[in-house]
């Protein structure tokens, strides 16, 4: 018992700091600031813990904790601990506390740590349906209509999901493990109606990712909410999900690579051309980048489907310059700010390079990336997947690719020429200097990250492999 106690101290180090919240509340504390600090700490405490006890589990029936799940749970430690500091600084320029955000965040990370960690399905679906449960709850901090849209899409997925786990079930003679089900798939590969519940109970994932055609509700989740949900969607959310979506297809869904191959191309290329059009189609930043993470994650997609461990950690690594990228973006979107109002249309950019040097920088520098301009992350990134549609001779997918990343560098390109180019129109509030400290490491990150300080590269690869182990 009190070993499995020391194995949960992670998530208990979590649940403390949602009840000291709650203290600190009850004690009527008003400011942010105290309450983002309190948090922070935590969190530290949470990632400490993790690193301690990276390979214990509470039950090796249900979960499975090594390197592979070490390497997800740290990062997304790491880029939620920004997400606190941003976020405070947000809160307190709204005059608003942020408590239950914070608490829903903790949660959040409760329940994604044990679904990265889920080596079973009665665990994955559980794990998922409450997180999905405080994603609601997170959207409807900004718009009741857009969460009420987001669970009712949810439950026609939950109610697929366990329509799928249901006949897997009954057909396996009760089997819920990752790994007895990978071996009883490899000998009734031939049975269609056991391969369509495998595939059923692999869209949830694509859905929360925004693939298409399951982006339904995607864009409006970002879109819509407050910047601090917004950020939490766009950066936190595909690291938990992606994690999931490999450990899925490398450890289950592998007896049905060849079918699955296929289909997954298909979603992939339509993520592609989707992504890279609509981009072009919209004004609000939000919008456009959520686009641009659409035709991404396409790629990301596409990468997997190769059912290959050079292709799958090419996908991980693009996967993490883009999530890196994108998080620098959202720093700079933390400094647009006029008359107490977070701007988000491109148009509210006019003249940015004239009063906002630093921040101007900081957005060309992580467009640049974006666009996999040297020497930034995003170059590595192209560098590497290209690297892999080359070896397996994958040409006209790379050509596809290729095509639509020039749209795509469009709609990227005209934000650039908007910032330097247009007149200005709004006047911006005073930058708040811990926003320009974080956006300032975040773009030293970017830059620094494709010359491979300190071998980060190989050591994120062995982290990754264990996976195959």
């Amino acid at each position: 018992m009190l070993e499995e106690i020391l194995y949960m101290l992670p998530e208990i180090s979590l649940v403390l700091g949602i009840l000291h919240l709650c203290i600190l509340h009850l004690l009527s504390y008003e400011s942010p600031k105290v309450y983002a600090k309190v948090a922070r700490i935590w969190l530290q405490v949470s990632l400490f813990c993790l690193i301690v006890f990276y390979d214990r589990s509470i039950s090796i029936f249900y979960f499975d904790n090594n390197s592979f799940t070490l390497l997800f749970k740290v990062l997304l430690i790491l880029f939620s601990y920004q997400l606190l500091i941003m976020s405070s600084a947000w809160f307190s320029a709204e005059n608003q506390t942020g408590i239950k955000y914070l608490i829903l965040i903790f949660l959040s990370l409760i329940a994604s740590n044990y679904l990265i960690s889920s080596i079973n399905i009665i665990s994955f679906i559980i794990s998922y349906t409450i997180l999905i449960s405080i994603n609601y709850f997170l959207l409807n901090i900004s718009s009741q209509e857009v969460s009420r849209r987001y669970m009712f899409v949810f439950s026609l997925i939950l109610f697929l999901m366990l329509g799928s786990f249901s006949y897997i079930y009954i057909t396996s003679n009760n089997l819920t493990q990752y790994k007895e089900l990978s071996l009883f798939f490899s000998h009734t590969n031939n049975d269609f109606k056991l391969y369509i519940s495998a595939i059923g109970l692999l869209l949830p994932l694509l859905f929360s990712l925004g693939i298409v055609p399951f982006h339904a509700v995607k864009e409006e989740e970002i879109a819509k909410s407050i910047l601090p949900v917004s950020h939490y969607f766009a950066v936190i959310m595909p690291l938990v999900f992606w994690s999931a979506l490999i450990k899925y297809k490398e450890v289950l869904a592998f007896a049905y690579k060849d079918n699955l191959m296929q289909s997954l191309e298909i979603i992939s290329i339509l993520s592609i051309i989707y992504g890279a059009i609509g981009a072009n189609s919209r004004i609000n930043l939000h919008r456009i980048y959520t686009h641009g993470s659409i035709y991404h994650f396409g790629v990301i997609l596409m990468l997997l489907s190769f059912f290959n461990q050079h292709s799958t950690f090419s996908a991980f690594l693009y996967l993490l310059l883009y999530v890196l990228t994108l998080n620098g973006l959202y720093s700079v979107f933390y400094n647009l700010k006029s008359q107490g109002e977070f701007l988000s249309a491109q148009i509210s950019l006019s003249g940015l390079a004239q009063t906002r040097p630093h921040t101007t920088r900081a957005l060309l520098i992580s467009i640049f990336s974006l666009l996999g301009f040297p020497p930034f992350a995003g170059f590595l990134a192209e560098f590497s997947f290209i690297n892999v549609f080359l070896q397996y001779e994958k040409y006209l997918f790379l050509s596809i690719i290729l095509v639509f990343f020039l749209i795509l560098a469009k709609s990227y390109l005209e934000i650039v020429k908007t910032a330097y180019f247009e007149q200005k129109i709004k006047s911006y509030d005073t930058e708040n200097k811990t926003v320009q400290l974080i956006t300032l490491i975040g773009i030293m990150l970017i830059i620094s990250i494709s010359f491979n300080p300190f071998g980060i590269i190989e050591k994120l690869k062995d982290m990754f492999y264990v996976i195959y182990l």
